[in-house]
Parts: C-alpha cells; structure tokens; sequence
C-alpha cells in the first residue's frame, strides 16, 4: 500500500488535471502529473521511473469528474505490475477502455443529466427568490461531489478493476432517463416564474401546451431514443414557420 503522503498527494492532484489538457494527447500531461508521486514511490530507480512514466506517454481522456476513480484504479494496476503479477503490456488497452468507459458514464449522468438538474433547479430557486436556499444548494453539491471524488479514489485504489462492479450495482445509467423526466418538469416550473406568470390573463392554454411540449420533448429523447439534434431541428423549424406567417398561434 502506497504511504499516506503519496495517497494524499495524488487525490489532491486529480483536481489539477485538466490544467494542461492538449489537443493532442488530452489529459496526458496531466495524468503524469497526477500519477508522479505515486511511480516514484513505487519505482525508486530512475530507469524503471523512466519506464513507468513512459506507459502514459500516450493520449488519455476521461470526464473530469470520473478522473479520481481512473486514478486509483491505474494506481492499483501499478501496484500489481511492479509486484510482477500483471504484465506492463496489458496496462495500455485496460487503461484506454478504463478511459472510455467511465467517460460515457460521467458524460450521461453528470454532464448530461445531474449538472441540468442543478442549473434548473437554481434558477428555479433565484426566480422564486430563494438565493440562500440557491447557494445552499451550491455548497452542498460541491461537498458531495468533493465526497464522491474521495471515495471513488479510495475504493479504486484499494479494490482496483473490482471497484466497477460494484459502480455498476448502483446502476446510474438507468437513473439518467429518470433523473431527465425531474429536469422536463424542472424546466416547465422555469417557465411558471419567467415574466409570463404575470401577464392578465394568464395565457392558460399557450403554458399547459409548452409545459406538454417539453415533457413530450423528455420523453421522446429519454425512452424513444429520439436524436436531440433531429428534435432541435423540428422545433428551430416550426418556431421559423411561426416567424413568417406560414404557421398560425
């Protein structure tokens, strides 16, 4: 097991890894960074350090939140390798599909599903006047998050490959079509506080007809699997149909 220390260091480092991202090799210089103290603890000689740095010389990228579980499972695997029970050859593909499956993990749930949640619900509070329930929500999804990133860090660096079976059991990818329908509903309560709220009459039809509009545009995107981009398309065209006439409200 690696000292506290090198522990310590590389966790507080995964925040640090897209400083100096590349178009090129992404988050390679990064990674090394990250990894640094670790390799160095574990390859005191400066041929097999050399060696070792050079096996993430290559392109790396994973989403940015996904990074401390990426991390402590390559420092698991390198533990294995410098005790000779894992081959440095197989490190390459095990960390190129790592990459690439945690980076659709992290893309769907959070840059896709959780982020908007907190946008939408945010704005939801600052409309209706609540800014200290806002930021309260702010800080308390940045400590999780923070939590998150510990513990994902820990349990990769102590369970290695092992960790992904038990990320799978929590199954985050089917919580993403039901986390999508909350922000449908998030957005239509956005609309309810914007300027329209106040109109008089309240344009009862032309809101219930939006609000069904969106939940519609939800539910196609989250269970018919429509492309988002063919659905922009449709609505960018009939709101140009609107525009010129050719369409009556």
């Amino acid at each position: 097991m690696y000292p506290k220390r090198v522990v310590l260091a590389c966790l507080a480092r995964t925040g640090c890894i897209n400083a100096a991202t590349t178009a090129r090799g992404m988050q390679q210089i990064g990674l090394a960074f990250v990894l640094e103290p670790a390799l160095r603890e574990l390859y005191p000689e400066p041929a097999d350090f050399a060696r070792a740095m050079g096996r993430y010389a290559g392109h790396s990228n994973t989403h940015p939140f996904m990074i401390p579980l990426f991390v402590g499972i390559l420092l698991s695997l390198e533990q294995a390798i410098a005790k000779g029970s894992l081959p440095e050859a197989a490190l390459n593909s095990v960390r190129e599909t790592l990459a690439t499956t945690l980076s659709a993990l992290g893309d769907s749930f959070f840059s896709g599903t959780l982020l908007p949640l907190w946008s939408l619900l945010s704005v939801s509070l600052l409309l209706a006047g609540f800014t200290s329930l806002a930021v309260m929500l702010a800080i308390g999804l940045f400590c999780a998050l923070l939590l998150f990133r510990a513990i994902c860090f820990i349990s990769g660096l102590r369970y290695g490959l092992a960790t992904l079976v038990q990320l799978r059991r929590l199954n985050l990818i089917n919580w993403v079509d039901r986390l999508k329908m909350i922000n449908a509903a998030l957005a239509a309560l956005v609309i309810w506080h914007l300027p329209l709220s106040r109109i008089k009459p309240f344009p009862w039809t032309a809101y219930a007809l939006g609000a069904a509009a969106v939940l519609t545009a939800a539910w196609l995107v989250g269970y018919m699997r429509l492309p988002r981009l063919l659905l922009w398309a449709v609505t960018t065209g009939a709101l140009i149909l609107v525009d010129l006439g050719f369409i009556g409200m």
